[in-house]
Order: structure tokens, then sequence, then C-alpha cells
């Protein structure tokens, strides 16, 4: 282990303002480059974190060939992830790439053979795993809290979410829509819960109900024209079946009719020994969480209250990251895992596509 802080950057300062916090806190690591081709959101981010003039780029090809950097975050469209990892790969920095990972399982393992070549690792921001929330189910199931998990149901569902601008809508750009957008977080989510399960076979259906009549879109009227293509699912349902004769149910919408300005994450784990339930709404932190359970022949409801001290998110994913590369140990994110979650994306999206079910035990990458 070295002493010497990692020397960070970032390209794209959407989302990837979400990183900096994590790079800039003293966690092993000196954030010294940032990338954008918005000039205002480049200089005031650099401010913010004392990011020098020489360290602020519009081209990120240049800051991997000036900055000598050992990690970058890739925050940039969907559409441009395989492109950006890669090259910082060949540079000889480690990557820590937002999700989806890509939007096909070519690109996607194009970016796991990039890293192997380079001999560096290759990350996926699934911040969601690093709630307090998420992390107690995490150490309920691996104690055997829950027994032996048989079904999970997992859902992101908003009732107003399209993006009425941007890249998010254009299918060239984001790869998909909800599903792509929000149901690879709690597909990640369940993945990793039950230990990443080989994956049987994956159905999905999709919609696009909302979204091209301009309705339920953020920042507009009903019906008024959004400013961009919408060519994407603003909806979706998926089923599939594991190795370990468990299954899961995930639904992933942008829009609905339902409670006005409702945003819920709810994933419900059904185990032989207990249920365990999360039910984020509007992103709260109070009161997420239930366990079902039965207790001397009698039904029991266990409500857990949540040390919320410390970092979370992607925060505590780039601290938790830091750790791992100083210390020569197993990355929590890696490109593996980020891979198996596009295979089962992408059939997800073939099946609605082809109205079949699509069998993904002969060939899919396995986690070991």
């Amino acid at each position: 282990m070295s002493d010497k802080p990692l020397r960070a950057g970032i390209i794209g300062l959407g989302i990837g303002a979400a990183h900096a916090k994590g790079y800039a806190g003293n966690h092993g690591a000196e954030l010294v480059a940032l990338c954008d081709l918005d000039e205002q959101r480049l200089r005031d981010l650099s401010r913010q974190y004392n990011v020098p003039d020489k360290g602020c780029y519009s081209d990120y090809r240049k800051m991997l060939a000036e900055a000598k950097l050992d990690i970058v975050s890739v925050c940039l469209p969907n559409s441009m992830h395989a492109e950006a990892a890669i090259a910082a790969l060949e540079a000889g920095t480690h990557v820590l790439c937002e999700k989806p990972m890509a939007p096909s399982v070519s690109q996607a393992r194009q970016m796991v053979d990039a890293a192997t070549k380079a001999n560096k690792q290759i990350m996926i921001a699934y911040n969601y795993r690093y709630r307090a929330d998420v992390q107690w189910i995490h150490r309920m199931i691996k104690s055997g809290q829950l027994g032996q998990i048989y079904h999970v149901h997992a859902m992101w569902r908003r009732e107003t979410g399209i993006p009425g601008s941007g890249w998010f809508g254009r299918k060239e750009m984001a790869g998909g829509g909800a599903l792509i957008d929000l149901g690879v977080h709690v597909l990640d989510l369940t993945m990793w819960l039950l230990n990443f399960p080989m994956v049987k076979t994956v159905s999905g259906d999709t919609h696009m109900v909302f979204g091209q009549r301009g309705l339920k879109t953020w920042g507009h009227r009903p019906g008024q024209p959004i400013e961009t293509v919408f060519d994407v699912d603003d909806g979706a349902v998926g089923f599939v079946r594991f190795g370990d004769s468990s299954n899961l149910v995930l639904e992933a919408t942008w829009a609905e009719h339902r409670q006005p300005q409702d945003d819920m994450i709810h994933i419900e784990l059904q185990g032989t020994e207990g249920t365990a339930v999360l039910n984020i709404a509007n992103y709260r932190k109070d009161d997420t969480l239930r366990m079902y359970k039965e207790m001397e022949g009698e039904p029991v409801t266990v409500i857990p209250t949540i040390r919320w001290d410390g970092p979370m998110g992607h925060e505590a994913l780039i601290i938790d990251t830091l750790a791992c590369l100083r210390n020569g140990l197993p990355m929590p994110t890696d490109g593996a895992q980020g891979l198996m979650a596009v295979h089962v994306l992408e059939a997800m999206y073939r099946s609605s596509h082809e109205g079949r079910e699509i069998e993904l035990n002969q060939g899919i990458d396995v986690l070991g």
C-alpha cells in the first residue's frame, strides 16, 4: 500500500458532480482533473473542489494524455461509456463507469477485455448498494435470517419522471428508457443481494405510453411538446429465472397514473425463514424497512431503526473503491457484475421485441 494519493479525474460533470465529493474528501485520492463541454459547469465545479485551471479540459482524450491519472470516472451518455472507458484503460487508468455499463453486451464485453489487457480495474457506479438500509438487508441475508430466498419483487416506479430534454429519451444515446435507467439499479441490487446466481431465462415487455405525447415529463405542462426525440420505453416489466430456482419480477416506470409526485423504490425478498421489504418513498431515509418472520408460532413484524451516520451513495462507493485499489482487494462493483446486468437488460429488450422468453444459461458470462 502506498501513502501517495491516487490522482483522480472525472469525465462528464452532470452525474459526475456526485463523484467529486468522494475523490476530494481526503480518502486516499486527489481530484486533479475535470472534463466537460459546458464551460460554466466546468468552471463552477473546479472552483468548488479547487481543481486548477490546468486540470480543466473539454477533450477527455487530451486529459487522459496529460493529467497522469490513476483513476477516472466516466459519466457520459450511455452510448459513450465504452469509447471513453477503453481510452482511459489504454492510457493506464483505472475506470469507475456510471451505470449502465453500456447499452449492449458487445460494448460491455469490450470494456472488460480492455481492462484485462491493460491490467487495470473497471468498476460500475452502483451507488444504491451504499444506502444504510440496503446494507442492513445484505447483512440479514448473509447471516441467514431470511433462509433460502425464492422470490424477489423489485421495482422503481415514478408517477412523473420522463426527461423532457437531453439525451435520456434518445435510443441512439441511451440504449433504452426507464428499464435501462431505473431498472438497472433494482436489478443490480437484486443480483448483489442474491450473490449473483446464474441466470437461466429472461422475459420482458416494454411500453411507450406517455413520452411521445409529451405527458408526465419533468419541467413541462401536460401535452407540451418535448424538446428532443423520444423513442425509448417509459415503462417495462421483466421476469428472470435463476439457476438456484429463485426468481425475480422487475418493474421500472418513468411515468404512470398513480399518486401524484410518487417516486418509489421497492424491493421485497421472500425467504423460507422470513421476508425483508425495502420501501424508499421519494428518496427518504426514515421508515424504509420491514422484516416479517414467525416466532414461537406467531407472525412477527420487525421494524429496524437504522443509523445513517457516515458517507452514503456515490461518496461511499468511491471511498470503498479507493480503499480496495490502494490495498489490492477485490473491487466492490467490478466489470463482470456490470456485464451480467447488461446481459439481462439486453435479453429483456430482446424478449419484448420478439415476444418470447430468452435463454441465457448457455454462453452468459458467469461470476465465480
